[in-house]
């Protein structure tokens, strides 16, 4: 069986071996420039990846943050809807009282009229006129 030709079986020996270590030379280089080529995408794929890392980081770190302030809006509404309850209940009590109060103010102003305990009803009207303007009766 023959071996295949190439390209170095027309050169003559004498000049083989300083070509191929022309070839090896030119080789090495190329491997070094690939070499170094392949370190520089390392080192980029290393950067990109760190730089990912701390967008996933912030990404946490936001989410983290939007969530508790999410918490703290829903527990604000929370308090806003039972102090609007609170607020609504207090209107009606403050209207039932003053109702009641009105009510007693107009015995109390009939009992004057017809001398019936006068003194006291009229303490009584002096009260109700004093918690309607906010002040202490005394």
């Amino acid at each position: 069986m023959s071996e295949p030709n190439t390209e170095w079986d027309n050169v003559p020996a004498s000049r083989v071996l300083p070509a191929w270590r022309e070839q090896v030379r030119k080789l090495s280089l190329e491997i070094n420039e690939l070499w170094d080529k392949n370190q520089t995408l390392k080192s980029e794929v290393e950067r990109l990846q760190s730089e990912l890392q701390m967008e996933k980081e912030n990404e946490d770190r936001l989410m983290r943050e939007w969530q508790k302030a999410n918490n703290e809006i829903y527990n604000l509404q929370t308090k806003v809807v039972a102090l609007v309850d609170d607020q609504t209940r207090l209107k009606a009590d403050v209207e039932r009282l003053t109702k009641a109060g009105n009510q007693l103010w107009a015995f109390a102003h009939n009992c004057v009229v017809r001398g019936v305990y006068p003194k006291i009803a009229q303490e009584r009207i002096n009260i109700w006129n004093a918690a309607k303007e906010g002040k202490d009766a005394q």
